[in-house]
């Protein structure tokens, strides 16, 4: 069963079989995170033709038939062609090389999904549907972006949880004090009251406040009264 996860991609080695669209649409995606981006193909779109002019990627002219254990440099290799026969192929050599493995066009038998994807100002998301509909997954993603993009009032709940998690950090507040403060936190009325007035500073002097409550009662409890 596949799980979600974030995974920092700046400086990995990504190859992918197939210079088409999708071989370019991923491209792109991973040449924005800083992965190193090689494409193997016997044909390629423009696009990835003047990406490799400003010496972003690299081209290299070969078909499929050819590509095998060159792949085991790589950390993630993308299958974007059509043709599913050589799947079982790259199944295989991921399995010896170790490397993961994005069947774009086997949406069951992928090891990685590329899922659609949106945020804004610290809060990501990820949108799949498991091969079942595209267009679903952008329509769900499209979503959840209004929902984000008109919420203020989440953001600046994260901003003084954000503070809270470096400030109790700062003190070296024992792990069970904090989790007790965040819990607390969770269902505060008047911090989600501040947080929807965009009160920022306040809020902090409210968590603070709360920290410093939590900090006495567990040297009271220590204490033995």
């Amino acid at each position: 069963m596949r799980i979600p996860l974030f995974i920092e991609f700046s400086g990995k080695r990504v190859a992918i079989i197939g210079g088409g669209n999708v071989g370019t649409l991923r491209a792109k995606k991973f040449l924005r995170v800083g992965a190193d981006v090689t494409i193997f193909s016997l044909e390629f779109s423009d696009e990835l033709k003047k990406l490799e002019e400003e010496g972003k990627i690299r081209l290299i002219k070969r078909s499929v038939e050819k590509i095998g254990e060159e792949l085991s440099e790589f950390d993630l290799v993308v299958v974007a062609i059509g043709d599913k026969n050589f799947n079982r192929k790259f199944i295989e050599l991921s399995k010896k090389h170790r490397f993961l493995l994005n069947l774009a066009n086997d949406a069951e038998k992928t090891e990685v999904v590329v899922p659609f994807e949106g945020g804004k100002d610290g809060i990501r998301f990820a949108v799949t549907t498991e091969g079942k509909s595209g267009v679903v997954a952008r329509i769900v993603r499209d979503k959840f972006q209004t929902l984000l993009e008109k919420d203020g009032t989440i953001f600046t709940y994260l901003s003084a949880m954000e503070y809270l998690k470096k400030y109790m950090k700062s003190r070296e507040i024992p792990i069970n004090v904090r989790m007790r403060v965040y819990a607390i936190a969770s269902s505060y009325k008047d911090l989600i009251r501040l947080s929807e007035e965009g009160k920022i500073e306040e809020a902090k002097r409210l968590l603070e406040k709360i920290v410093e409550e939590e900090v006495r009662k567990g040297e009271v409890r220590n204490s033995g009264f």
